[in-house]
């Protein structure tokens, strides 16, 4: 419990403050008054320093920050979020989640430059499901796979990886049938039947495969890192979009309480493990925080574009910050509801992975 909550700490905390010092650093660009930077949430403890107006704040509960900008719907006020242009007001929503992106390519490249976990040998069908794409593009069980699109296979995650990001999307796939090469079209299926995947197929590595660290210099590291950011975007938006599609049910998601559960158990399999779970947290924040969702970043932005759109007419303050209210109450509810189900996986021994 004591690992899982320090861990939990840490990793949440970095990828909160982050994207919460994005959203600082442009409003003192953008000349707009920020009243408090806070580490933790309220009620607050005490105030560390005051700086430039701004105060500096150590809040009761240790996880996470915020900032607090004057008048984020509110114009009359000289010098306010709301009474800024809407380019300004677009730089300063939008420094959060991009500053979670650099985190995560950073946090990536670290852990290319600490020790890679590279599995060698090849990945081999094991089972074919009737009537999925593999099936019918003539996959067979024993079949190795080579690449996907041109990419080289060498182990069972980046198989995962890449099926996902093609999901819905004819690709095609290089096989080794004995000493017989193939090349073979298929389409990942976005939506499969329970208990099967997108192609279809059961797989496991080959006899023989052997795992080695692997050290990546500091320039290898950091295109790597950005490799994994983009892959881990594509995954984390598929994801999204089968949740909307229904696809997923609230009881498969992982919130606040999976998290927890989850931080712990990295934590336990080294450091390396726990860098790329933060990298990984942080792109899904990003991704999050830009859905059009009322008092999300992107639900702020999408008000900001109507505006736009409407010629500069804007909505009431008093509009804006009701829709902003209901909307991070919905979300709050909605988290309860997630995080019951965590509870309900946690009570019951199972174990949930992102």
């Amino acid at each position: 419990m004591l690992i899982s909550a320090v861990a939990f700490i840490i990793v949440f905390s970095a990828v909160v403050l982050v994207h919460e010092l994005g959203h600082f650093w442009m409003a003192r660009r953008g000349d707009i008054v920020v009243q408090e930077f806070g580490l933790g949430y309220p009620p607050r403890l005490k105030t560390v320093a005051v700086r430039n107006g701004v105060e500096y704040t150590l809040n009761a509960i240790p996880v996470g920050g915020f900032v607090r900008l004057l008048g984020e719907e509110d114009p009359s006020h000289p010098g306010s979020f709301a009474s800024k242009s809407a380019g300004v007001r677009l730089r300063t929503l939008l420094a959060g989640p991009v500053m979670n992106l650099l985190l995560a390519a950073a946090l990536f490249m670290c852990a290319f430059m600490l020790g890679e976990q590279v599995v060698e040998g090849k990945v081999v069908v094991y089972s074919v499901a009737p009537n999925s794409p593999a099936e019918q593009a003539g996959i067979r069980a024993g079949d190795v796979i080579l690449a996907l699109e041109g990419q080289q296979i060498d182990n069972v995650v980046e198989l995962v990886e890449l099926t996902h990001a093609f999901q819905g999307r004819e690709i095609s796939v290089s096989v080794l049938r004995g000493d017989e090469h193939l090349l073979v079209r298929l389409t990942p299926r976005v939506r499969p039947p329970e208990g099967e995947g997108a192609m279809g197929i059961t797989i496991s590595m080959q006899e023989g495969y052997q795992v080695k660290t692997v050290h990546h210099p500091p320039w290898e590291a950091a295109w790597l890192g950005v490799r994994e950011v983009w892959v881990t975007i594509l995954l984390t938006i598929a994801g999204f979009v089968q949740m909307f599609r229904g696809a997923i049910s609230p009881k498969e998601l992982t919130g606040p309480v999976g998290i927890f559960q989850i931080s712990g158990m990295v934590a336990q399999t080294g450091l390396v493990n726990l860098i790329r779970f933060t990298g990984f947290l942080s792109v899904n924040l990003c991704i999050l925080n830009l859905l059009p969702i009322p008092g999300l970043d992107g639900g702020r932005i999408a008000l900001i574009l109507l505006e736009k759109i409407r010629g500069g007419k804007r909505m009431a303050p008093q509009q804006e910050s009701l829709i902003n209210f209901l909307g991070l109450v919905l979300i709050m509810a909605f988290m309860l509801i997630v995080s019951y189900f965590d509870i309900l996986r946690i009570s019951s021994g199972g174990i949930s992975l992102p």
